[in-house]
């Protein structure tokens, strides 16, 4: 049952809980005199996903010390070197996992990690040669790696194959775009967008991507008519802050400001938010309307202790206008 209990809390991204039970565990384990190698590299996992990869990385290396060829310790300090951005010595903990069937899978997605993080988009490209991987699985490495090697036709062409497999995937879709400005021009590139976001059936990450060309090639209006088009669907948020900060950046301060402030409400300790709204009041001078709003936002947040500083800060703007 214990390892059936971590494994809820990981499911439910409660990282730094499971890493205290696994903890626990080696503990228990250490007690009954047993080796705990197991819930030492299960803590090590958990870390790791909690972005602890420091504190990872020890644990992952006790592991180590207490199992040197348990191929799932060494995926665990693999997995905290890469976080650390310790990449030559994370691809060698990496390579050793190519060797074992049941980890084959994330030792190479890790080997391809540290060569691209590196830079060797060469050396990747070899690997992803010599593997012979399914298409949908190197597709997305491979136009990385020529697109990062400026051969931005031939990168755009195994995108347009990466589509062919996988119908208007987000991913693929933002990457294309960006190959297509490179290949074509911005302005041929928002043309061929704008004609997709007004086809009703298409999904809306369409439109979204004409909006973000339309602020991109200096035409805000465009944008936000674009992101007004766009439905809810779980990801309305994040629209509503890219209309936010559209309204902001193009002199309708007065039109981002509440949008604004209602995003902040559950959000309170967004910096991109805050920038955004706190640039957008000293630029429409509406300073007091800024501190009694953050005022009342640190009723509703009370934890939000960072609201004291942004409430002083606009004090001391005020009183410099006199």
């Amino acid at each position: 049952m214990s390892y059936q209990e971590y494994q809820q809390l990981v499911a439910q991204s409660k990282y730094l809980e499971a890493a205290r039970f696994a903890e626990q565990q080696a503990e228990s384990s250490r007690e009954s005199h047993e080796s705990g190698e197991f819930w030492l590299t299960q803590q090590a996992r958990a870390l790791s996903h909690a972005g602890e990869y420091k504190a990872a990385l020890e644990v992952g290396r006790r592991a180590l010390n207490l199992a040197p060829d348990n191929t799932f310790a060494v995926a665990a300090t693999a997995d905290a070197l890469l976080g650390l951005k310790r990449l030559e010595e994370a691809l060698g903990h990496y390579e050793e996992l190519l060797h074992s069937p049941r980890l084959l899978h994330q030792g190479r997605k890790g080997v391809l990690e540290c060569l691209a993080g590196a830079k060797r988009w060469e050396q990747l490209l070899e690997r992803l040669s010599g593997w012979n991987l399914p298409e949908e699985q190197s597709l997305p490495w491979r136009v990385k790696a020529i697109s990062a090697l400026g051969r931005s036709e031939e990168a755009l062409e195994s995108c347009r194959r990466w589509l062919e497999l996988r119908p208007h995937y987000p991913s693929a879709l933002w990457q294309s775009v960006e190959l297509e400005i490179r290949v074509n021009g911005l302005e041929a590139t928002v043309e061929k967008a704008g004609r997709l976001a007004r086809i009703p059936s298409l999904p809306q990450v369409y439109r979204e991507i004409y909006a973000s060309l339309c602020r991109r090639a200096g035409k805000p209006e465009e944008a936000v008519k674009a992101y007004e088009t766009i439905g809810a669907e779980g990801e309305q948020g994040r629209i509503q802050k890219k209309k936010a900060f559209t309204l902001a950046k193009s002199g309708r301060e007065q039109e981002a400001l509440p949008l604004l402030e209602e995003l902040l409400k559950s959000e309170p300790a967004d910096k991109y938010l805050h920038s955004s709204y706190a640039a957008a009041c000293r630029r429409t001078g509406e300073l007091e309307r800024a501190i009694n709003f953050y005022n009342r936002l640190l009723t509703l947040h009370p934890e939000e202790r960072s609201l004291y500083g942004r409430i002083k800060g606009m004090q001391n703007k005020l009183e410099e206008r006199g």
